[in-house]
C-alpha cells in the first residue's frame, strides 16, 4: 500500500536540505543512560548493542531494535532522540550499530556492509529464545533500514517481527550512489565517505586488506571508489557494482510479509525520487508512507524557529503503539 503522509515541514525548514542538516547537525537532543550488552557467540565473535536504561516495571512487554544508518549509534541525534521517546512509552530499547563502526568496533577481522546481516540474524535469535513472551520490533535508518528490508526477506525467523519501520532507505545502491555524483550530492557524499575512511583506516591498522593499504585511503573520495576498492575486495565482490546488486534491498521487497512502515521522503537529498520502487515491487504487508517534505531522516516539524519538533519520533511511536492494534 502507497499513502501520502500526514507530515508537514517547519515553515523555517522548507526544503530536503534544511530538514537534513538542521535534524543531524543543529538539533540538540539529551542523552539518556544507555547500558551496553556483548553479545558472545559460539564461534568466537562478538559483537555489542546499547540498552536505554533499566527496564522498569510498568513496561508495554515490547523490544525495539534500532538498527542506525550509515556509522550511526549511540551518539546519533536521531537515536537519542528516539530512545528517549520510545523509553517514556515503556519500550525496552537496543541500539545495535554496525560490526566495525565507531559505535561498535570489531574485536576480529569482520566488519559490516550494506547486505551483512549476520548480527541482525544472532540478535533476533539471541532475543526471541531469552524472552519469548515480549513482542519485537525492528526499526532501520537508511543503511540500517536497507540490511533489515533484506533480513526481513530472506531470513525466517522474520516471523518473529510483530512491526518493521523503515526510514529514509536507499533501497536501490548503485542508483543512490551515481545520484550523490552530482551537484549538491558531492558534499554530502564527502563527508559521508570522510567517515567510512576513519574506520576503514582503525580497520587497516587492526587486521589489514586484500589489496589496500592504509596510504590509499585518502584517494577514496567517493561511494564508488570507496566500495569498490576497499568494501568489494574485503567481501568477496567483484566491483562496486556487483556489491550493490548483491546487497540492495528493492529486488527483494515482494518478498517481505512482516507489518512494515516505511517513511520516505521526496525531497531526501541523498535519495532522489527517481531511486525509488514502484507500487508493483511492494509486498501485501508493506505501507509505503510518502511526503513531498522531509529530507533525510529529517521530517522536523514545529512552528518556533530553531526549535524543531521531532514528528518522526512521535510517528514511530503511533506505529508500535498500534501493536496491540494490529494498525501501523
Amino acid at each position: 500500500m502507497i499513502r501520502e503522509s500526514a507530515f508537514r515541514p517547519a515553515w523555517w525548514l522548507p526544503n530536503g536540505h534544511a530538514q537534513t542538516l538542521y535534524a543531524a547537525l543543529g538539533r540538540w537532543v539529551r542523552g539518556s543512560p544507555v547500558r551496553m550488552e556483548t553479545f558472545e557467540w559460539a564461534d568466537g565473535d562478538r559483537t555489542r548493542g546499547f540498552w536505554s536504561g533499566i527496564r522498569r516495571p510498568d513496561d508495554c512487554g515490547t523490544t525495539v531494535v534500532l538498527l542506525p544508518g550509515l556509522e550511526g549509534g549511540i551518539r546519533s541525534p536521531y537515536i537519542r532522540g528516539l530512545l528517549r521517546r520510545l523509553a517514556k512509552d515503556g519500550h525496552q530499547v537496543l541500539v545495535l550499530p554496525f560490526r566495525g563502526s565507531a559505535s561498535n568496533p570489531s574485536s576480529g577481522p569482520q566488519t559490516y556492509h550494506a547486505g551483512w546481516t549476520h548480527d541482525l540474524e544472532r540478535i533476533v535469535a539471541h532475543l526471541l529464545a531469552r524472552e519469548p513472551e515480549r513482542a519485537l520490533a525492528l526499526v532501520g535508518f537508511s543503511l540500517g533500514g536497507n540490511m533489515m528490508l533484506r533480513w526481513l526477506a530472506t531470513d525466517p525467523r522474520a516471523d518473529g517481527i510483530r512491526q518493521a519501520i523503515g526510514v529514509s532507505i536507499p533501497f536501490d545502491l548503485s542508483c543512490t550512489a551515481h545520484w550523490l555524483r552530482r551537484g549538491s550530492g558531492r558534499l554530502y557524499e564527502r563527508y559521508l565517505v570522510a567517515g567510512l575512511r576513519r574506520s576503514a583506516r582503525r580497520h587497516l591498522g587492526a587486521h589489514g586488506h586484500p589489496v589496500l593499504d592504509i596510504r590509499s585511503l585518502g584517494r577514496l573520495k567517493t561511494f564508488l571508489a570507496f566500495d569498490g576498492q576497499f568494501v568489494a575486495p574485503l567481501h568477496g565482490f567483484r566491483d562496486a557494482l556487483d556489491y550493490y546488486r548483491q546487497t540492495s534491498a528493492r529486488p527483494l521487497l515482494s518478498r517481505i510479509r512482516t507489518p512494515t512502515l516505511l517513511l520516505q521522503a521526496l525531497d531526501d537529498p541523498l535519495i532522489p525520487a527517481g531511486c525509488l520502487p514502484d507500487e508493483s515491487e511492494w509486498g501485501p504487508e508493506t505501507v509505503f508512507e510518502w511526503s513531498e517534505h522531509g529530507g533525510h531522516v529529517g521530517f522536523i516539524s514545529g512552528h518556533c524557529p530553531l526549535w524543531g519538533a521531532a514528528w518522526l519520533e512521535e510517528r514511530i511511536a503511533q506505529a508500535l503503539a498500534g501493536l496491540a492494534r494490529g494498525t501501523p
